[in-house]
């Protein structure tokens, strides 16, 4: 048997699950990439009857939002020794109403309907871990929220950890397909390659540079309809050395329906009190005039933006080496 991560009398849990007279309960823990969106850094659900709390350290499970492990849709799990990926698959369902308030799609993500969110991206790059809960019966419990218990377990053990790989959205479902970290194995080798470009990401270990110091806020002053195309004031900073251009960076939102969540700039146009942003992809909740946001500059990979951002010691690229279009 695995360790119990938590197990307040030591070598209960153990004694418990060895008598094979006990009760049992998934627990899901999404930790959100980053620095979370929309204000939310973590998830926490129960997959059981009742809700699961713990004292330290203090973590609440709720089982009335999202259902998981629906009697035609259970979890369906892939281990095997070796090197094969691990997979977890999980079929999700907000309720679509309240019954105690009458509340239509009551389950949300930072104050948006939990299905926009997780269609916007809400999940996107999130580690999940997958616990089970160990009691002798449903009757150990402790307060919980107002007017319902919480079960006070003996023990738990983690039985799946990886990231969100795939995320189907449905009408009124979510299937979730997570990987082990195993898949990171699965990346191209060798890591560096012998190209004219570099190969680092900008603000990466590789590039050197430090992100905060490039941060530009901003308001946004317009949008078009479609919401490609954002009008703002927001200028690429003097210092320290940039490249001039908000082209192939991002901008993340500080406030308003889509806080904390990113978009890539496809072009960045400077304009006199509003230069314009066209994204790559537009924001799925949407933005509006007055909203905030952090913009962050670009990198076309070029020896020459390096220079541009006074970084060549740090170019991963090899400029001997000709483009592919280059006729001899």
């Amino acid at each position: 048997m695995k360790t119990p991560w938590y197990d307040p009398t030591p070598g209960a849990a153990k004694t418990l699950i060895d008598s094979g007279v006990f009760i049992d309960t998934d627990l899901y823990t999404f930790k959100l990439a980053g620095a979370g969106v929309l204000g939310v850094t973590e998830l926490l659900y129960g997959a059981g009857p009742m809700d699961v709390k713990i004292a330290s350290p203090a973590m609440y499970w709720p089982a009335n939002a999202v259902t998981f492990d629906q009697a035609k849709a259970k979890a369906v799990a892939h281990w095997k020794v070796g090197l094969d990926v691990d997979t977890w698959q999980v079929v999700l369902a907000p309720r679509n109403v309240d019954p105690a308030s009458g509340t239509a799609w009551p389950d949300t993500i930072g104050g948006s309907p939990w299905l926009e969110a997780v269609r916007a991206g809400a999940l996107d790059g999130a580690e999940l871990q997958v616990d089970r809960a160990f009691a002798s019966s449903w009757q150990q419990t402790m307060p919980g929220v107002t007017g319902r218990p919480a079960l006070a377990p003996n023990g738990i053990v983690t039985i799946f950890y990886g990231m969100v790989g795939t995320v189907d959205v449905g009408r009124s479902q979510v299937v979730l397909t997570v990987n082990s970290h195993l898949k990171l194995l699965a990346r191209d080798m060798p890591r560096r390659l012998y190209q004219s470009t570099c190969i680092h990401p900008l603000f990466d270990g590789g590039c050197g540079l430090n992100a905060a110091g490039y941060a530009v806020t901003g308001t946004v002053a317009s949008v078009s309809g479609d919401g490609g195309t954002v009008s703002a004031a927001a200028t690429p900073p003097a210092s320290p050395a940039n490249s001039g251009t908000f082209t192939l960076g991002r901008i993340v939102m500080t406030s308003g329906a889509s806080n904390g969540f990113a978009r890539m700039v496809r072009s960045w146009i400077a304009g006199s009190p509003n230069g314009t942003f066209t994204l790559l992809k537009p924001f799925a909740i949407g933005i509006a005039p007055g909203d905030g946001f952090v913009a962050y500059p670009g990198c076309n990979k070029t020896y020459s933006t390096c220079v541009a951002f006074a970084n060549q010691a740090n170019f991963g690229g090899e400029i001997g080496i000709p483009v592919p279009e280059t006729a001899y």
